[in-house]
């Protein structure tokens, strides 16, 4: 078993039975259903997959749904694709913002209105995830000309970059709010937001889903800019978790910088006892070969000796050629590089001063001291488990939990493993129960410890803790 989770970005490639079974059976815990790609159509088909998995298979595979965000594109093309020749020109025409599939050779849209007037003559403008650079050589009333630096050809809708210009559009547009709804009225597990810059963008999202219904919906705010890496704290602080998307940020920052900005956002969730996910081309030779690159398999290592909750597929569980090859091999990976690295309590932090907050600490410091081989957190809410979770002991987690979908809030966080309960009767029901949880979920053996923690009244929160012997 591995500490580390895995979250599977859903689409063709593991859209049928039998491959997504695959994944699920080789280490997948959270389904990324991506709202920029995925139809009503494609939605339901992931969702079904994720029920029957969970039912049949006994797993608890979460959903994490995706925005799109303020995210820059190109408009369609005539011949859905053109050819940018080194050398020539093109212009980029200012646009309504609605797709009128007219893009040529010569002069292509985009999919915002008025975000060309903040550009100079000699900005960069970066095509399909910064493959194409083209640098701007006038402005026009209409649009700018540019010059294209490298020959290729591109397809259309590619993502858009222009590195150190912030884009003048809403936060939330009609689209997010109408997925952001949808995600809360599908009862989802995570919400993850794409191009978060500030707090503010955050706070707007949380009004939406309070509005429609989910106000404890976990956020995961997707660092994509250089504007989001200024203020970074604050991000931080207002998010339940921060995913380094390193395929934009490497864009808008530079590729030389993403190896710092990586270590400073994962020292800052640790610091402030947040989840944090490597998600981009972890993997991604693996859409075409059956084994990763020495480069892939040493880059999914220092995530799991770095402490990251989870690492995330994009196009390897997509479109990839082999999806169950892939999950199989991060998992071995995850697993061989656990079993050496200890990680630094100091490192690790927990805000709250509240009494479970504490037990919590406590349940780490045994686990230090004494050769305990699971922590198990009988929560109500999930919140005791995500505390030890933080503070990253040598021992797994177990939750066990009365509610399936706190049991799915849990997927996503590193070591914690959940098991849905009946209400207990009193203390010794949680300890005995506990135990036995552990013990079905680690294959214990006679006389091993468990630390249970747990809350007496069963609507008190977590205040005691017992450290017990398996028996047979």
């Amino acid at each position: 078993m591995k500490k580390t989770k895995i979250i599977c970005s859903i689409g063709p490639a593991t859209q049928d039975w039998e491959k997504f079974k695959g994944i699920v059976e080789v280490g997948m815990n959270v389904a990324r259903i991506n709202f920029s790609h995925a139809t009503l159509e494609e939605r339901k088909i992931d969702e079904d997959l994720v029920k029957r998995a969970n039912d049949e298979l006994g797993a608890n595979i979460a959903i994490l749904y995706d925005t799109k965000g303020p995210d820059l594109r190109t408009c369609s093309f005539v011949d859905d694709k053109i050819e940018l020749v080194k050398g020539a020109t093109i212009r980029i025409l200012e646009s309504d913002g609605e797709d009128q599939h007219d893009g040529t050779a010569s002069a292509i849209k985009l999919n915002y209105p008025n975000v060309l007037k903040d550009l100079n003559v000699g900005s960069v403008i970066l095509l399909d995830d910064g493959f194409y650079k083209l640098i701007v050589t006038s402005i026009e009333e209409d649009g700018v000309t540019c010059e294209i630096q490298n020959s290729g050809v591109i397809k259309s809708r590619r993502g858009v970059c222009m590195p150190g210009i912030k884009l003048n559009v809403p936060y939330v547009s009609e689209k997010d709010e109408e997925d952001i709804k949808y995600a809360c009225d599908k009862n989802g597990d995570y919400l993850a937001i794409s191009f978060v810059n500030s707090a503010d963008d955050i706070r707007q999202v949380k009004d939406l889903c309070r509005k429609y219904g989910k106000p404890d919906m976990p956020i995961i705010s997707k660092v994509e800019t250089q504007y989001a890496m200024d203020n970074l704290e604050e991000i931080v602080k207002e998010s339940d978790y921060i995913m380094i998307a390193r395929g934009d940020l490497g864009i808008e920052t530079g590729v030389e910088n993403l190896p710092l900005y990586q270590q400073q956002m994962i020292d800052m969730c640790h610091s402030y006892g947040k989840g944090v996910i490597m998600a981009t081309q972890m993997m991604y030779s693996m859409k075409t070969n059956i084994r990763p690159t020495n480069a892939e398999v040493t880059d999914v290592s220092h995530a799991v000796i770095a402490g990251c909750d989870a690492i995330m597929t994009s196009d390897e569980t997509t479109i990839g050629n082999y999806p169950v090859e892939t999950i199989s091999t991060m998992t071995s990976i995850c697993e061989s590089v656990e079993k050496i690295t200890k990680y630094n309590l100091d490192d690790y932090k927990l805000t709250g001063t509240e009494i479970h907050n504490t037990i919590a600490k406590c349940a780490v410091a045994a686990s230090q001291d004494l050769p305990i081989k699971a922590i198990v957190a009988s929560t109500l809410t999930g919140k005791t488990a995500l505390d030890i979770s933080s503070l990253r002991p040598n021992s797994f987690i177990i939750a066990t939990t009365t509610d399936e979908q706190v049991a799915h809030r849990l997927a996503l966080k590193w070591g914690v493993y959940t098991k849905i309960v009946p209400m207990y009767s009193d203390t010794d029901d949680i300890v005995k129960n506990g135990v036995l949880a552990a013990k079905e979920i680690l294959n214990l053996e006679k006389n091993d410890l468990v630390c249970v923690v747990g809350g007496f009244p069963l609507d008190a929160h977590t205040n005691f803790l017992k450290i017990q012997e398996t028996e047979n």
